[in-house]
């Protein structure tokens, strides 16, 4: 399992718009600007977070994207998986057809463990959490996101 490009650059927005978000929708052109993303690939990484209903979009002149929930109610899982798709450390796990063995692997059952033990700990921190983590980076070393 590898995080690409895609979900980090998606956490980076979402991230960046939680923490700009008492101005406004933040438009796709001050995102990418402040993220250094080409708006180009930004909207698609915006995209499958506005149909996971975790972005929506306003248009006009003070048009742009927003959070739909609170901060506090977004996990890291939900935004890894909806750029990313369902995690998996290993094939078999969600196809037992994938290995003959599957049913009576041992490897498996840990690959299992191991994959639950990243959901849960990707379900357990909030996009919350991360601002508060970038509130306290960017005390101790003068870096804004």
């Amino acid at each position: 399992m590898r995080i690409s490009t895609k979900g980090r650059y998606g956490l980076r927005t979402l991230i960046d718009i939680a923490m700009h978000r008492a101005t406004g929708a933040a438009t796709l052109n001050d995102l990418a600007k402040r993220q250094d993303i080409s708006a180009k690939y930004l909207w698609q990484v915006i995209n499958p977070l506005k149909a996971a209903g975790i972005l929506g979009v306003t248009r006009g002149a003070k048009g742009g994207y927003f959070l739909v929930r609170r901060p506090e109610e977004i996990t890291m899982l939900e935004t890894v998986t909806a750029l990313e798709g369902e995690l998996l450390v290993a094939d078999c796990l969600d196809n037992n057809m994938f290995c003959e063995k599957s049913d009576t692997c041992v490897a498996r059952a840990v690959w299992q463990e191991v994959n639950n033990a990243v959901e849960k700990t990707l379900k357990g921190i909030t996009l919350a959490e991360l601002i508060r983590r970038c509130a306290k980076s960017s005390a101790a070393n003068n870096y804004v996101i």
